[in-house]
C-alpha cells in the first residue's frame, strides 16, 4: 500500500511515540503528521498476540486510548485515502505511570455547583491561606498598588483615533488584567477585602464594555497583535469565578455571554483559522487550550452544555497527546529558557482545576517531572544570560518582566531536585510585588514531594536539543556552566539560528554568550537582522553565511553525550558544507573547555569562528584572548586571523552600542581562508576568583 508522505514543515508535530519506543506513561497518545486532503483517518492497534485493541476513525492526527493498556508491545498503523502510515510499535513497561485523564463530561458534572467552582472551594481556603501565607502578603502589596491606578482605557490601536501603540497596549493589558485585577480577585477570595473586590468588579465591567471583536479578540487580524485577547481569555474566567457574588444577575448574564464570545473565538482560532493539532509550532496558539478549558469549566451555563463539553474535550485531548510541542521527554523547552519560563505556566491554572476536580494530574508526564532540573541548569537566580533563543539577554533588560517570579514553582515542589526547591524559595522571598503569572501562585496542596537529591552536574534533553555541563550547580559562585543547543526544531518562532552555539559562564557571568536583544517588538530590525542570526552566536560562519531559518530540514543531531563530552552533527544546519561535526568537552576539575570543529566543503571556503562576550576582550602577549569580570575569567586559544568589534554589523545592517535596547557587547572572530577541509581546536580556560 502507498505510504503517507509524512513531510514536516517547521510548524508540524513530530510523530509520537517514536517507532520502537518504550513509553513512560500509560496509555500514550498516538500522534502523526497530518496528511493533506484527509478528512478521516482509521487507526488500527494490535497487541503482541495480534488481538485488535482499537480500530476506529478519527478526524484529526491524534488518537487517544480511553483506558490503561496492559504491559507489553503494541503495533499501530493509520490508514486514509488508500494509503498508510506504515506499521509502528511501542512498548508499555510494567512501571509506566497511569495516565487516563477524566472526560469533559465527568469534569463538568463536578464543576456544576456554586462559585468558586473550578480551582478552590470555600472549605479549602483556610488551608491555602496557611500554606501560601507569604504569597498572600505580596499579593496584598499588589492590591495596594492596584488601588492607586486608574482603570485601563479602551485599547484603540489601529483606528485614526488611535490612543495606544502595540507595545503600550501589550504592557498596559498585562498590568491591568494579569497583574492588578488578578491580585484583587485573589485577595477578595482569600481575605474578603471589599476594596479589592470592588476594584476587580469595576475592572471586569470595564472589559465587558469593550467590544469582543477587533483589538480585544484573540482572533484579531487587523492590529496584528493578539495579546489583548489572550489576556482576556487567560484571566477573565478565574476572575469572574472568584468575584461571582459581586454582580447582579443581569451583570452575570452580560459577563457570561460576552466571555462566551471570547471562548468561541479561542476555539475557532485553533480549529478554523488554524489547525493547532496539526501545526502546534504556532507559538501563541500553544497558550490557548488551557484558557479554553477553564472557560468551559466556569462558563458552561452560558456556553451551553454541548459546546462546553466540546471545548473542554478539545483541551483535554491536546494535553493528553501532543502537548507540549516545544517541550520534550527530558524537560527542555525548544524556544529557550526565557520563553520556557512563561510557556510552562500559561496552562497551569487549567491543570490545577482538573486536579482539583478529579484528582488526575497532567504533571505525571515525563516532561513536567524533569522540567525543574532544566531550569536549574539554564535559569538559576542571578545568572546574567539565559541561552538560547529570544531572551538570552541581560536580566536587566526584559527577563524579570516575563519570568515575573519563580519558574520552578510547582515543578520543584513536586519533583525536585532539592536545588530547584532552594532556588524557588530564594526567588519567592525576593519578590516585592508580582508582575505576571499570578494565576499559578497557589497550587493544589498535599501532594508528595519527590527527589530530595542535589541537582546533577549534567543535563540533556534530546528532544529539544539542550545540553548543559556544570562544575557545581549547588554553589553558584564557584560554578562554571558549559551549554549548547543541537535541536530537531531548527530555527523558527522564538528560536535563533544558533545550533551548536557554545555558551560559557562562570559565577553567572556572561563570559561567552549569544548577543543582541529582542528590541521593542518581535521582528524589529535589530532582532531580525542580528539577534536571530548565526552571526550573533558562538558558531561558525561559512563564506559569510550562517544557518537557515524556518527550514524543517535544517536540524542538528546529538550523536553522543556522556556528561563530560558532547558530540553533535551540524551538517544539516550548514547546507553549504558536506559535513560538520562539533565536539565539546568540559574538564570540570581544570575548568577547561575544548571545542573541536571538523568540516568538509564541496569547494574552498572562508571559515569564521565566532565568540561573543558581555565583557571587553583583551588580546594577550601570547596571542590568546581573555574576557573577565570580577575575577571570573575565560582565556581563549584559537586558530585564525583575529579581529574584534563592539559594532553589530551584518549583511548591510549596522547598529552601534548605546542605541535603543542595545547594551554593550563584544564580537570576536578568528578567520581561516581558502580551505575545503578543516579541523579547528579551540581551548577555553576558565578560572574563578
Amino acid at each position: 500500500m502507498e505510504k503517507f508522505l509524512q513531510k514536516r514543515d517547521i510548524l508540524s508535530v513530530f510523530q509520537a511515540p517514536d517507532n520502537g519506543e518504550t513509553v513512560e506513561f500509560n496509555p500514550p497518545g498516538l500522534v502523526w503528521i497530518a496528511e493533506k486532503d484527509v478528512e478521516k483517518y482509521r487507526v488500527h492497534v494490535t497487541d503482541e498476540a495480534g488481538n485488535v485493541i482499537a480500530d476506529r476513525e478519527t478526524d484529526c492526527n491524534i488518537f487517544r486510548f480511553e483506558s490503561l493498556l496492559k504491559p507489553g508491545t503494541y503495533r499501530w498503523n493509520v490508514f486514509a485515502n488508500g494509503a498508510e502510515l506504515g506499521e509502528q510499535s511501542f512498548t508499555v513497561p510494567e512501571d509506566a505511570r497511569p495516565f487516563v485523564p477524566p472526560t469533559a463530561k465527568e469534569l463538568l458534572d463536578k464543576a456544576s455547583g456554586e462559585h468558586p467552582r473550578h480551582r478552590f472551594t470555600r472549605e479549602e481556603i483556610p488551608a491555602y491561606r496557611e500554606r501560601f501565607a507569604e504569597e498572600l502578603k505580596v499579593l496584598r502589596r499588589n492590591v495596594a498598588a492596584a488601588l492607586r491606578q486608574p482603570l485601563m482605557e479602551y485599547p484603540d490601536i489601529y483606528t485614526k483615533y488611535r490612543k495606544m501603540d502595540l507595545r503600550t497596549a501589550l504592557d498596559r493589558i498585562r498590568e491591568f488584567l494579569d497583574r492588578d485585577t488578578v491580585a484583587c480577585a485573589l485577595i477578595y477570595l482569600f481575605d474578603g477585602d471589599k476594596a479589592a473586590g470592588e476594584r476587580a468588579r469595576d475592572a471586569v465591567l470595564r472589559v465587558m464594555s469593550w467590544s469582543p471583536f477587533g483589538e480585544c479578540s484573540i482572533r484579531n487580524r487587523l492590529a496584528g497583535m493578539d495579546e489583548i485577547g489572550l489576556s482576556i481569555c487567560r484571566t477573565m474566567p478565574s476572575i469572574f469565578d472568584w468575584t461571582w457574588d459581586l454582580y447582579t444577575e443581569q451583570e452575570r448574564r452580560w459577563i457570561g455571554e460576552t466571555l462566551a464570545i471570547h471562548a468561541r473565538d479561542n476555539y475557532e482560532r485553533m480549529t478554523v483559522d488554524n489547525n493547532y493539532l496539526a501545526d502546534p509550532g504556532k507559538s501563541h496558539l500553544g497558550r490557548q487550550p488551557g484558557y479554553l478549558g477553564e472557560a468551559a469549566l466556569v462558563l458552561h451555563e452560558f456556553l451551553g452544555r454541548e459546546t462546553a463539553e466540546k471545548y473542554l474535550q478539545y483541551a483535554l485531548d491536546v494535553y493528553s497527546s501532543l502537548f507540549p510541542h516545544y517541550g520534550g521527554r527530558g524537560g527542555g523547552w525548544a524556544e529557550g529558557v526565557f520563553y520556557g519560563s512563561s510557556y510552562t505556566k500559561w496552562y497551569l491554572p487549567f491543570f490545577f482545576a482538573v486536579e482539583h476536580l478529579s484528582g488526575f494530574t497532567f504533571l505525571a508526564k515525563p516532561f513536567y517531572r524533569h522540567l525543574a532540573e532544566f531550569f536549574v541548569h539554564f535559569a538559576p537566580p542571578g545568572q546574567e544570560a539565559h541561552p538560547f533563543g529570544d531572551g538570552n539577554w541581560d536580566t536587566s533588560v526584559e527577563w524579570p518582566g516575563f519570568q515575573a517570579q519563580d519558574p520552578f514553582g510547582v515543578y520543584a515542589d513536586r519533583f525536585g531536585p532539592e536545588t530547584a526547591r532552594n532556588y524557588s524559595r530564594q526567588l519567592r522571598s525576593g519578590v516585592e510585588t508580582y508582575h505576571l503569572h499570578l494565576l499559578d501562585l497557589m497550587y493544589p496542596i498535599g501532594k508528595t514531594q519527590e527527589n530530595r537529591e542535589p541537582a546533577s552536574k549534567s543535563f540533556i534533553c534530546r528532544d529539544t536539543g539542550y545540553i548543559s555541563m556544570r562544575k557545581d550547580p549547588e554553589n553558584p559562585v564557584r560554578d562554571i556552566a558549559v551549554q549548547t543547543r543541537c535541536s530537531r526544531f531548527g530555527a523558527s518562532s522564538h528560536q535563533h539560528s544558533d545550533q551548536g552555539s557554545v555558551v560559557v559562564m562562570a559565577g553567572g557571568k556572561a563570559l561567552i554568550v549569544g548577543t543582541g536583544t529582542f528590541g521593542y517588538l518581535f521582528g524589529e530590525e535589530h532582532h531580525a537582522k542580528w539577534t536571530r542570526q548565526t552571526v550573533a552566536h558562538n558558531c561558525l560562519m561559512i563564506d559569510g553565511e550562517g544557518q537557515p531559518r524556518n527550514d524543517a530540514d535544517a536540524f542538528g543531531v546529538i550523536q553522543s553525550f556522556d556528561g563530560n563530552t558532547a558530540v553533535i552533527d551540524l551538517s544539516k544546519v550548514y547546507p553549504m558544507l558536506t559535513s560538520y561535526c562539533r565536539t565539546i568537552t568540559f574538564d570540570r576539575e581544570k575548568g577547561v573547555v575544548t571545542l573541536i570543529d571538523e568540516l568538509t566543503a564541496p569547494k574552498k571556503v572562508t571559515v569564521d569562528f565566532r565568540l561573543h562576550s558581555n565583557y571587553v576582550p583583551q588580546q594577550l602577549a601570547n596571542g590568546n584572548v581573555a574576557v573577565e569580570s570580577d575575577g571570573y575569567r575565560a582565556e581563549i586559544t584559537a586558530s585564525g586571523e583575529y579581529s574584534m568589534t563592539d559594532v553589530y554589523e551584518y549583511n548591510g545592517y549596522i547598529s552601534r552600542p548605546g542605541e535603543r535596547h542595545h547594551f554593550k557587547q563584544y564580537h570576536m572572530n578568528w578567520r581561516t581562508e581558502n580551505v575545503q577541509k578543516l579541523r579547528l581546536e579551540t581551548v577555553i580556560q576558565v578560572t574563578l576568583p
